[in-house]
């Protein structure tokens, strides 16, 4: 066989490798995080049943956002700060633009600082239980209804929760053209 051939051979089986080891990061990360118990994911479900039971205790939430893989977006918290009551429910939102003039899909993954408290984190209502379809040049405003539970360590005084923005069209099949 020609080293040519060879050659040719070698770079196409590292490319499909290369596209295959992508694509499966996400499934491998989450495996990865359940092992260890990093990143501090929080709850992928409704809490169906939440009954308000306020104590006199307050922390802080810090909101943050970023935007995955140079995605066509401006994704951010409305709210970057709130002190919040345990075991009250609080109502929050994020800004989600899609900056191009196609529609696309974006599903939003989230993660709470630090993570051995993420259990505490309930979300009620959230902008991450779904797909998100935006038109092109659009702004939506995407809710976030939370409480913390009063079982939350005396010593925790500050929780940051965020959020990582993925535009997931690709994977959807979806290039409708606005």
């Amino acid at each position: 066989m020609s080293s040519l051939k060879k050659t040719y051979i070698a770079l196409t089986f590292i490319t499909v490798f290369m596209f295959s080891f992508s694509y499966m990061l996400v499934p491998l990360y989450d495996i990865f995080c359940e092992i260890t118990g990093l990143n501090g994911k929080t709850n992928q479900e409704k809490f169906l049943v939440m009954n308000e039971n306020p104590t006199e205790r307050f922390v802080t939430v810090k909101f943050t956002s970023t935007i995955a893989n140079s995605a066509p977006f401006r994704f951010e918290p409305i709210d970057r700060e709130m002190i919040v009551q345990v075991g009250k429910i609080n109502n929050t939102f994020y800004t989600l633009t899609n900056n191009s003039k196609t529609i696309k899909h974006a599903t939003a993954s989230p993660s709470v600082v630090p993570s051995e408290h993420a259990e505490y984190f309930k979300k009620i209502e959230c902008f991450c239980f779904s797909q998100q379809e935006i038109n092109g040049l659009e702004t939506k405003e995407l809710p976030l209804q939370f409480i913390i539970d009063n079982e939350l360590p005396i010593e925790t005084k500050t929780l940051i929760l965020s959020y990582t923005m993925f535009n997931t069209t690709d994977q959807l099949g979806s290039k409708l053209e606005y």
